[in-house]
């Protein structure tokens, strides 16, 4: 039973582990293989806008074409838009150093390995020592190794964007410069004068509410990371009178956590002088003669005897006899008769049914 307890026990962990692995989360010290390629020009941001629906905000700061087109288990059906990765080549023409990308279109093709990355031209030659950039390029796929981290968009704040489609009657809009997770795990509008109202994602970086009634402005605008969990809300980031295909900046933006990787501290040993302590020694122990105790002689204890006087000595108990009272009831023939008044009832007299 023991044995069969912990196969079972082993098959939970190995399960477990599995499960982490494929969830590609925040991984700040293990790093994972993975495939990539390369596609657009060379020094191009791979194609415009994307499956994630960024647009042409790839090719400016602070994207500044470092983005990537994710396999299956990257884009995640959508989910995996706005996240970011450090991806290291080890091969002969690579710098050897990390490169950060965002996830910004999918692959839909990219299952050669279990995890792909297709960079645009720049990232593939960011990888690349000085000068040996088109030679990287030239080799086509790589093995490279890869982790997820958190997203870091120096200087800018989270922006809305609103999709071309949208109208009083429909809420649509993207949302770009991201840091922290990149991702989020729920999106929610409030308009004017209301409370805030759950969106839907879309298969990309856009949401959508379809709220079958016009909606007024100013909207405040309520994000939940997918990961962290952390809750932040840009107020009155879309104005009252918004148009179809703006952008619109707020004035905040998720924290970037710090990670202080300590050095180690090396300590001189400490070498201690040997402790020379006396020897204790102990004196014999002597046994101890028997004590033999004096026997207690104790005084019979004389009791007098109880003396009883037999039953059939005592004397009798003599009660009074008790008298009650008949009672005299009287019989029921003799009893007053009661006369009720007879109860005469109109007649009713309904109409047939035929009438």
């Amino acid at each position: 039973m023991a044995l069969f307890t912990c196969k079972y026990f082993c098959f939970i962990v190995a399960l477990f582990a599995i499960s982490l692995k494929l969830c590609y989360c925040h991984n700040k010290t293990h790093w994972n293989d993975a495939g990539i390629t390369w596609y657009g020009e060379r020094e191009g941001f791979g194609s415009s806008g994307g499956a994630c629906g960024y647009g042409d905000a790839v090719a400016k700061p602070p994207y500044n074409c470092m983005i990537s087109a994710g396999g299956p288990s990257i884009y995640q059906d959508g989910k995996g838009c706005g996240t970011c990765y450090e991806v290291v080549c080890h091969h002969p023409f690579c710098t050897k150093r990390p490169v950060k990308v965002m996830i910004s279109d999918e692959c839909p093709g990219c299952t050669k390995s279990a995890v792909h990355f297709d960079l645009s031209g720049r990232a593939f030659g960011a990888l690349a020592k000085p000068g040996q950039g088109d030679q990287l390029r030239n080799l086509g796929e790589l093995k490279v190794k890869y982790k997820r981290v958190f997203c870091e968009h120096p200087n800018s704040k989270i922006a809305i964007h609103i999709d071309p489609g949208a109208n009083p009657y429909y809420m649509s809009f993207a949302v770009k410069f991201v840091n922290g997770d990149g991702n989020f795990e729920c999106v929610e509008v409030k308009p004017a004068g209301e409370t805030y109202i759950k969106m839907e994602a879309m298969r990309s970086a856009v949401w959508k509410l379809n709220a079958g009634r016009a909606l007024k402005g100013p909207f405040d605008v309520r994000l939940t990371s997918a990961v962290t969990k952390t809750v932040l809300v840009a107020k009155s980031v879309i104005p009252e009178k918004w148009n179809p295909g703006a952008i619109y900046h707020s004035h905040v933006n998720f924290a970037v956590p710090k990670f202080v990787h300590k050095k180690p501290v090396h300590k001189k040993p400490v070498h201690h002088k040997p402790i020379h302590r006396k020897p204790i020694h102990h004196k014999p122990i002597h046994h101890h003669k028997p004590i033999h105790h004096k026997p207690i002689h104790r005084r019979p204890i004389h009791r007098k005897p109880i003396h009883r006087k037999p039953i059939h000595h005592r004397k009798p108990i003599h009660r009074k006899p008790i008298h009650r009272k008949p009672i005299l009831r009287k019989p029921i023939h003799h009893r007053k008769p009661i006369h009720r008044k007879p109860i005469h009832r109109k007649p009713i007299h309904r109409k047939p049914c035929h009438h």
